[in-house]
């Protein structure tokens, strides 16, 4: 679908809600609305920054992978984990909100916790990561000022919007809002890594840790946010410093290091390394589709493997050589 002039934007923005229907998600609320082909984006007190400027970068990524997203959104064919429609008529786009005050953000927050059941505990991690994603897969929210202030910041957000608008597109392919970290973890590095060649979005702090830790890293073999991630790893496997297949299959962000979020990316990177093995990624977000959990046997089965041993081989491989990069 080819990118609309200036001018039809500015056109389209001016008429969206009433034309295109695309679901408004939060009462009492009015937004400054911008459509690109895929994504309505959503503004108020800031913006469209990231989003307009990497919104259709993060579909091109996914629809390289998730040919069906095509579909899905042309053809108003999205569906969420509960069977709803994503808008009133054909095309679908992929909501993302972007909020410049820490009141209003307050604001979304508390008619989120109503809709979905949300715990303190969940409504806080919220507030300290300033963004998070649709239970439901339809929209992705950031703020951009400090949650505890009502106005000004401009906290630049790009990362957490590519990482996490790629992993929540993800769910959405899915139908389920319940992927495993590693899966939607590591799409969201893959991605950020396709796009910026650098992976910044980190689920615990690595400075704060790699000080903490009494172990004597090697040269080379620590993670940072600006640095091109396949190096060091690359350097870590040779030398041996691996996570095991089970380990990243099982990672959680409580206990979460940096060489398990390395080798999250480079699980998900090797799973669509080639054309071969895209199919069978397809394959097990068709699995997820169907109603499947995603677990390490099925992985192995959708890939072919007989055990861990046999993929991890296949994996370390992978990660030692050029196309690793």
């Amino acid at each position: 679908m080819k990118r609309l002039p200036a001018s039809l934007l500015f056109l389209a923005t001016l008429s969206a809600p009433a034309v295109l229907a695309q679901h408004q998600h939060f009462e009492n609320f009015e937004w400054r609305e911008r459509l690109t082909d895929h994504f309505a984006l959503r503004a108020k007190r800031t913006n469209h920054d990231p989003a307009r400027r990497y919104a259709e970068k993060v579909w091109d990524e996914c629809v390289r992978v998730m040919p069906g997203l095509e579909e899905d959104f042309s053809k108003n064919k999205f569906r969420t984990p509960g069977g709803a429609s994503g808008a009133d008529t054909a095309p679908y786009r992929f909501t993302v909100y972007l909020i410049g005050s820490g009141l209003d953000y307050t604001a979304i927050l508390e008619q989120q916790q109503q809709r979905s059941g949300w715990d303190a505990n969940q409504v806080q991690s919220c507030r300290i990561t300033r963004n998070y994603g649709d239970p439901q897969n339809r929209y992705r929210v950031l703020c951009k000022a400090d949650p505890e202030r009502s106005t000004g910041g401009e906290t630049d957000l790009t990362p957490v919007f590519v990482h996490g608008t790629a992993a929540t597109i993800l769910e959405g392919r899915g139908l389920t809002g319940n992927l495993p970290f590693w899966m939607t973890a590591g799409w969201g590095y893959y991605v950020e890594h396709r796009i910026f060649r650098l992976c910044r979005v980190h689920y615990i702090d690595f400075k704060t840790y790699y000080a903490n830790e009494k172990a004597d890293f090697k040269r080379g073999a620590t993670l940072g946010p600006n640095e091109d991630w396949p190096g060091p790893l690359k350097k870590m496997c040779k030398k041996d410093i691996r996570e095991t297949l089970d380990t990243v299959c099982k990672a959680q962000i409580l206990t979460l290091t940096p060489n398990q979020s390395g080798y999250i990316f480079a699980l998900a990177y090797f799973l669509v390394g080639n054309d071969e093995n895209i199919a069978k990624y397809r394959k097990l977000v068709e699995r997820a589709r169907q109603g499947g959990t995603i677990t390490k046997s099925v992985l192995l089965d959708t890939y072919g493997y007989e055990d861990d041993a046999a993929l991890e081989a296949d994996w370390y491989e992978f990660m030692e050589s050029r196309d690793f990069k």
